[in-house]
């Protein structure tokens, strides 16, 4: 009996072509069968047709890609039109800047969404599972030690994916700045007054560092919640011991520091 409906079917995808000359195929006992069949399914219908037909990527969207696109576009009109207008200097650094951040916004946010993969050796970024793992341990642990009772230990290292609607205001009054800048400048200068300049460098700076301090307080986060769960898996060592290990702390490698502890277990 076939427990998980699947047109595709997942055995042709496994390439298997022998033909067996000496009978070393046979069918499993009874006994083993009727196990199988009452086990829980191992895979879904869904799972079963997608992974039989190698189409198991396109699961996740960056929900930040929109508006970073934007804003560095706008950020790039900015750099454009500023270029060797001098008393735009300052404005057309910052925007060059954003220009930057915006790209490691969009990166990191990727990296987030599941839409870039860990491949293995990036030791330097967070990336989605990574920080889902590491909010679950956390959230276990704090409902007990700090009373949480909300998912903000899971969600932590994802604030970037949550501020579409203030990057969009930002981006709103951005426009404007850039459209601004653009008729105002004549031969080479702007005439926009000294203020309006410092108001425009002003919101794009202030723009760069809202978005680099949510990038950056999700590593730090994550920083943080990786610690906590390395130090608990070093201390937890001194839980649930044998006997033969307690003797050993006890009585041979274990400091008065280490025998405390073993002993309020």
């Amino acid at each position: 009996m076939v427990a998980v409906a699947n047109a595709a079917g997942i055995w042709h995808s496994f390439g298997y072509n022998f033909d067996d000359p000496n009978g070393h195929i046979q069918e499993l006992s009874e006994q083993t069968q009727t196990h199988l069949t009452d086990m829980p399914p191992f895979i879904t219908d869904w799972q079963a047709q997608d992974i039989a037909n190698n189409d198991f990527d396109g699961y996740y969207q960056n929900p930040m890609q929109s508006i970073s696109m934007l804003i560095y576009q706008t950020a790039n009109s900015i750099v454009i039109s500023t270029t060797g207008v001098t008393n735009l200097a300052n404005v057309n650094s910052s925007a060059t800047t954003l220009m930057g951040n915006t790209q490691n916004f969009l990166a990191h946010t990727a990296r987030l969404s599941g839409v870039i993969e860990f491949n293995g050796s990036d030791s330097q970024n967070v990336y989605m599972q990574q920080a889902l793992s590491a909010g679950r341990t956390a959230m276990y642990i704090t409902s007990q030690t700090d009373g949480v009772t909300n998912n903000a230990p899971i969600l932590g290292s994802f604030s970037s994916l949550m501020i579409e609607p203030q990057l969009i205001a930002n981006n709103d009054i951005l426009v404007t700045y850039a459209q601004e800048v653009a008729n105002s400048i004549y031969l080479g200068s702007s005439n926009l007054t000294s203020q309006q300049i410092t108001t425009i460098d002003t919101h794009i700076k202030n723009l760069n560092n809202f978005m680099d301090y949510r990038r950056n307080s999700d590593l730090n986060y994550y920083s943080n919640v990786k610690r906590f769960i390395d130090g608990y898996n070093k201390t937890k060592r001194l839980n649930n011991m044998g006997e033969t290990e307690k003797y050993l702390v006890n009585n041979l490698i274990g400091t008065p520091k280490a025998k405390a502890r073993l002993n309020m277990s």
